[in-house]
């Protein structure tokens, strides 16, 4: 089963490199475009991760100008698409940051998986991890996952744990080939193609997220960074 793959720009933050990369870029200003992915294929419409939240949506002027990029709420990207909150079938939560959940609550008919350490953790957060907030998850019913798993037929997670505990990396069939999406925070300086990956500088665990950003560096296919600037430009399939 092959998908297309639509990148969706729900918000944008402005923190230094540093939060990207471990060790590395503190202090240098960078613009951190917040992302939904709508996934079609086989009949259904499917979210990795829901950007983050509606009320929250602000577009700085300067963003535009720098990048010629437009920030819209998700439902306004969806209506885009021809489609509503409603239309959307399964949602697929890398992990569980405000960013990446803010807007789960809109989509009632959907089935919505995490994984179970993750779930686990942003309902019992540690004191230093503020990104954490229950008022995005505590009226969503999910079904959890327990390590790597095939959601639907083309699409698979595997436990990808560093930046969270419980964070997943989806990888998706389509037919450019399989397209890879971290989750954790990275843009492209993570990967800088003639090198090792760049372990993320927000996690709970140095060394476990630096042997994961390995791993998935070596994975086959194409990495869509989760914060990246040119992820708003890369779509994969067949596009309306």
């Amino acid at each position: 089963m092959n998908y297309s793959i639509t990148p969706l720009l729900t918000g944008v933050r402005n923190p230094d490199q540093g939060i990207m990369t471990y060790q590395r870029g503190y202090g240098q200003p960078i613009w951190l475009p917040i992302y939904a992915l709508l996934v079609r294929g086989g009949g259904k419409n499917i979210l990795i991760d829901t950007g983050l939240d509606e009320d929250e949506v602000i577009e700085p002027e300067a963003f535009v100008a720098e990048t010629g990029l437009s920030v819209k709420t998700i439902t306004e990207c969806l209506a885009e698409h021809g489609l509503t909150p409603d239309d959307i079938d399964v949602v697929i939560n890398t992990h569980l940051h405000d960013d990446h959940c803010g807007n789960n609550r809109l989509f009632t008919k959907a089935t919505h998986y995490v994984q179970k350490k993750e779930l686990e953790f942003c309902n019992n957060p540690h004191p230093l991890d503020h990104r954490y907030d229950t008022y995005f998850t505590e009226d969503v019913e999910f079904e959890t996952v327990d390590g790597d798993a095939e959601i639907l037929p083309g699409i698979r997670v595997e436990l990808s744990p560093g930046h969270t505990p419980g964070i997943q990396t989806v990888i998706i069939q389509t037919e450019q080939g399989p397209v890879i999406l971290p989750g954790f925070c990275c843009n492209e300086k993570n990967f800088p193609g003639n090198g090792k990956v760049v372990c993320p500088g927000v996690h709970y665990d140095a060394f476990v997220a630096y042997d994961t950003a390995q791993r998935i560096g070596a994975m086959e296919g194409t990495i869509l960074p989760m914060h990246g600037l040119t992820t708003a430009r890369m779509t994969f399939g067949p596009q309306d």
